[in-house]
């Protein structure tokens, strides 16, 4: 089947987007990876075990030698040696080796964090980057799902004629579909990535393969993406009705004729920031930019990249 002109421009945004993400996943997603070598540390920790094991073999060896001079002699002084070899000595040299395996074994430990955290991360940046590339895509088939919709707003004419009826309810469909669609895409697509990276849980402990976590996941969005229409649509309307605003939220024509997405981008970028402050508040979180768990300027980078790669796409 032939991809149309908007469906072409939303691939290629989507190859843009997933470029950045994996060329500057510190920068576009605030990922600050653990640094040093497992294999290297892993290395290290090896030569602190063989240090630890030429100080046992040395003692072993001087101790076998030691136990001879009060085997065969009795004195006092004897007695001292023994006393300090026994009670002094002898601890502090096995206190030295017990420290050289102590620091092999938390070198080994900290290698162990530095893969699984960073895989983690790794993940986290695949999730955040594939998201960023369904958010794009997503523009043309909200589109077609709001296109279906409304061709079906004819048949409401044959059993209603209720002009609140009429005009509010493909809208609330529409409302509705689209946040189950959307809702569905953020729960899916992290799902089967934390599936293919082997990640189990979260870096704040959530078991993000279980149900609960899942179904949690999609209500929380569903009533985000609600919002984010109602902003969109809202703020769409207003601006349409300013003086100063119309020319802001009018799209884009070019000289083919092709209409682009423009229009919309102030209204998008505004309920997109709307959507991360309901999760922000439904995660029992201050939402408010600048707070702890509110908006952070890498959220933004990837707003900015999203919605302005959609304000691109000619629309249908």
């Amino acid at each position: 089947m032939a991809l149309g002109l908007a469906s072409k421009v939303a691939l290629g945004g989507m190859a843009g987007a997933g470029a950045a993400g994996i060329l500057a996943p510190e920068v576009l997603f605030g990922v600050s990876y653990l640094e040093g070598d497992p294999d290297q540390i892993r290395a290290a920790a090896d030569v602190l075990d063989e240090i630890a094991d030429a100080i046992d073999e040395s003692f072993i060896a001087a101790n076998a030698q030691a136990g001879i001079v009060w085997e065969k002699s009795s004195a006092p002084e004897v007695d001292a040696f023994k006393a300090f070899w026994n009670e002094q000595f002898g601890p502090a040299v096995l206190g030295i080796s017990l420290k050289y395996r102590d620091m092999a074994n938390a070198c080994r430990a900290y290698a162990d964090v530095i893969e699984k955290i960073n895989h983690a991360l790794r993940v986290l940046c695949w999730i955040m980057t594939m998201d960023m590339m369904f958010t794009i895509g997503y523009q043309v088939l909200t589109w077609k799902l709001l296109k279906m919709i409304m061709t079906r707003r004819a048949l409401l004419l044959k059993v209603t004629a209720n002009r609140f009826v009429l005009m509010l309810l493909p809208m609330f469909t529409y409302y509705v579909a689209d946040s189950l669609a959307y809702a569905s895409g953020q729960v899916l697509l992290p799902l089967a990535l934390n599936y293919v990276g082997g990640v189990k849980t979260d870096l704040s402990g959530n078991d993000v393969r279980s149900l609960d976590h899942n179904l949690t996941t999609l209500r929380e969005h569903f009533v985000a993406n609600m919002v984010f229409d109602g902003v969109a649509d809202g703020l769409g309307a207003l601006m349409s009705r300013v003086p100063g605003l119309r020319t802001v939220a009018t799209n884009v024509t070019l000289p083919n004729g092709t209409v682009l997405n423009t229009g919309n981008f102030l209204p998008r970028l505004t309920a997109s920031t709307a959507y991360s402050m309901t999760l922000d508040a439904q995660h029992g979180d201050n939402p408010l930019p600048g707070t702890e768990h509110g908006l952070t300027a890498e959220e933004m980078y990837q707003k900015f990249i999203i919605h302005g790669t959609r304000s691109l796409i000619p629309r249908i």
